[in-house]
């Protein structure tokens, strides 16, 4: 009986950290929607710009709407894999742009960020 205060503060204190590692259901709706449009631009980024383009837009719309719907840390975290694997995306579609040769390119970075982001928001 007398433990009980100790138990109520501690739940308490401790519920804060508990939400900040829950993920809003808000942004993992409006995440896994980015993701999905970030998939869309790597499918198409071996076409030319007029194709690419209207993807990348499209995704970079949906990361930024996606940001907006970030509150939480856990929301925060899932927020930067996103957008670690639109830059990977965007890098990659740079480097196949500077090899002209027609050469394989090194897609490992990007996928890596995909697999990161898949895990999430899959």
């Amino acid at each position: 009986m007398m433990l009980a205060p100790v138990f109520y503060y501690g739940a308490i204190h401790l519920a804060p950290a508990g939400r900040a590692a829950t993920v809003s259901s808000n942004f993992r709706l409006m995440g896994k929607t980015a993701f999905e449009k970030i998939e869309k631009a790597q499918q198409v980024q071996s076409e030319p710009d007029t194709v690419f383009d209207p993807y990348i837009a499209e995704a970079e719309r949906a990361v930024a709407v996606a940001n907006t719907a970030a509150v939480t840390p856990a929301d925060r975290r899932e927020y930067t894999q996103l957008v670690s694997y639109l830059h990977a995306v965007k890098q990659d579609r740079l480097l196949m742009q500077a090899s002209n040769d027609g050469g394989p390119v090194d897609h490992e970075q990007s996928n890596i960020a995909r697999s990161s982001a898949e895990r999430m928001f899959r």
